[in-house]
């Protein structure tokens, strides 16, 4: 099975956690208040966030620069009966002037912006996409502080899904002078009685929180709060450390 594509189908199964997710859908409707604005999911994948939001009233226009993913999210929406504008767009260079009430950035797609300027660029087009007082809520994986510094040794995991399990064969390698961060997974997907195996690399550029709040801060934000973990969510058990940035158009 090609890649992408493959990730993108098992991406829902590999990450459940109800749990996890409450924790960060109450965490949203405290940060956008009210639900009559228009929000923007930048990097809205599967539709995550995008859908339960939808299902409490939010009207959500999601963006991602994968294909496979945006294919995902739509078959979720026409399933749940649900209508949200998709859009396949780059971070860097959203078409939007002000027309959202908040910008909602999670699960590290800001990670995945290797070069300063791209990351600039990236919270440049979410500024100019907020209406003024608009907020923004950016969160990214502590990848050093999850991972440590150290090369670990490769692990497996396995997986339940509705449909069969996934075994997952995962890597990393931590490259301390350029700030990269490198997880290779290698997938073994038995989907009813077919078995699809595929590989996917994820590059990151590992940023402090620092780096963060003032690249967000020179985009034109005012930050508001920095949280660790949301609140409510088993961060501890699960070694998870996070970077979650609310912030307010100037």
């Amino acid at each position: 099975m090609e890649a992408e594509a493959g990730f993108a189908s098992i991406f829902d199964a590999l990450y459940a956690d109800a749990a996890g997710l409450n924790a960060q859908l109450a965490f949203l409707e405290d940060a956008f208040a009210c639900p009559a604005g228009l929000l923007l999911d930048a990097g809205c994948g599967t539709g995550r966030y995008l859908i339960p939001l939808c299902r409490r009233g939010y009207r959500v226009v999601g963006v991602d620069l994968s294909p496979a993913m945006l294919a995902v999210a739509c078959g979720r929406l026409a399933d749940g009966g649900l209508r949200a504008a998709l859009l396949r767009g780059d971070l860097r260079a959203l078409p939007f002037g002000p027309a959202f009430a908040g910008v909602l950035c999670l699960d590290s797609p800001l990670a995945l912006i290797l070069e300063e300027a791209g990351l600039a660029a990236a919270l440049t087009s979410f500024h100019r996409a907020l209406q003024p007082g608009g907020v923004l809520v950016a969160e990214v994986y502590d990848y050093v502080k999850s991972l440590g510094e150290e090369d670990r040794a490769p692990w497996t995991g396995r997986f339940p899904a509705p449909w069969g399990h996934i075994i997952v064969h995962e890597s990393h390698r931590y490259d301390c002078d350029a700030s990269l961060w490198e997880m290779t997974q290698a997938f073994v997907v038995q989907r009813n009685r077919r078995q699809e195996t595929f590989t996917i690399t994820h590059r990151l550029r590992t940023r402090t929180a620092d780096a963060y709040a003032a690249a967000i801060e020179r985009a034109g934000f005012r930050i508001q709060a920095l949280w660790t973990a949301y609140p409510g969510a088993d961060a501890e058990s699960s070694g998870e450390h996070r970077m979650i940035f609310c912030a307010r158009r100037s």
